[in-house]
């Protein structure tokens, strides 16, 4: 049985390609869902609904890194803004998630959800909405299980001297701060990618 001909083959080719170019696919971050008259934002106000202290201000300040660092929209305070990002951190979770032989655990992992909108200031016009989106990071709580060589670790302040020195509760909370941080930059990129995409 012959297979394919040229000419066939080339109208597949031509016909995925149309496909795969119809469906929007493009780098993350780099489409454009507002409309072109749009070149400022104000960031908040974000609503703190967890027992997590001062989330909602280092979401924020991250939030303002991002958008910042990709050129396309202008940050300006509140109110001023020709779009608007709100909403609220809706949870905070912090449980364990491994466990040694004595039933201790040795392993953690913070969550955060958060509900956020995109408003048009002039007329309130909502332009991007999602509901509990959902970032994770893990984390170690004791020092048996720190895996000094991975990138989390690399990016502390702390050296492989350190950990031992540290008790387990005080690594669990510097390690817990650590996550938040990489929590916090990850949801903020999330954000962004998922606020700007245009699929």
């Amino acid at each position: 049985m012959r297979g394919p001909g040229p000419r066939n083959r080339t109208i597949v080719a031509v016909a995925l390609f149309w496909l795969a170019g119809g469906c929007g696919y493009n780098f993350a971050g780099t489409g454009n869902r507002l409309p072109t008259d749009v070149h400022t934002i104000s960031l908040g106000p974000l609503r703190n609904a967890t027992r997590e202290i001062g989330f909602e201000k280092q979401l924020l300040e991250e939030l303002e890194d991002e958008v910042s660092s990709r050129g396309r929209l202008k940050v300006v305070p509140q109110g001023q803004g020709e779009v608007s990002l709100s909403g609220t951190i809706r949870d905070y979770l912090n449980r364990p998630v491994s466990f040694s032989a004595r039933d201790e655990a040795v392993q953690y992992q913070v969550s955060v959800a958060v509900d956020l909108e995109l408003r048009r200031a002039d007329n309130g016009k909502l332009l991007w909405k999602s509901q509990g989106q959902r970032e994770a990071q893990d984390y170690s709580a004791v020092p048996g299980v720190v895996v000094t060589s991975s990138s989390q670790f690399q990016s502390t302040t702390l050296n492989t001297q350190n950990v031992s020195q540290f008790t387990d509760i005080a690594l669990s909370e510097s390690e817990r701060r650590q996550a938040n941080e990489a929590l916090i930059e990850r949801l903020a990129r999330d954000v962004y990618n998922q606020m700007m995409e245009d699929f």
